[in-house]
């Protein structure tokens, strides 16, 4: 397999995590059909890579070829108390799938020691939650599907579940 280098993701990497992102949109779902959702796509993009918690895969060339988008999740959170990390989108191309890239890319979000918790369309054909499991993440109760890990393996109560 060829060599794989991993950094956090930069604000300079949006246009080349668009394109990674748009070729798995039919995968993960995306939908990208005007001008509008692509924006917003981008700019969900632009606030991942400037906060500081994303990761990239890149290729012996030095391309973007798998990402983990991550923010602080903003709901009922004050400054510097009940930090919790939301994974907004993640993705690899697929000439590199099979070789640990996906959770190379996770185990470095989860390395902060903060819960993460990640939203899974019922639609989406990655395989995104079955892996997740794989590394922890439990799915939690209510409509959409949600997975949260959290620091030590323990599972959230289940009134903090709820909450998310």
């Amino acid at each position: 397999m060829a060599a794989i280098g991993y950094r956090l993701a930069a604000l300079g990497d949006a246009a080349e995590i668009f394109d990674l992102l748009k070729a798995l949109a039919h995968e993960i779902p995306l939908l990208l059909d005007t001008l509008e959702r692509e924006e917003a796509l981008y700019a969900a993009i632009r606030n991942c890579a400037r906060s500081g918690e994303s990761w990239v895969a890149t290729d012996e060339a030095g391309r973007i070829a798998g990402c983990a988008l991550v923010e602080p999740a903003q709901a009922r959170r004050h400054y510097a108390e009940h930090e919790v990390l939301e994974l907004r989108y993640a993705g690899v191309a697929p000439a590199l799938r099979g070789g640990g890239v996906f959770a190379a890319l996770i185990g470095r979000v989860l390395a902060r020691m903060l819960p993460v918790s990640a939203t899974v369309s019922r639609q989406n054909r990655s395989g995104a939650a079955a892996r997740l499991e794989g590394l922890g993440f439990r799915r939690t109760e209510g409509g959409e599907p949600r997975y949260r890990w959290l620091p030590g393996g323990k599972l959230a109560p289940r009134s903090q579940n709820r909450q998310l």
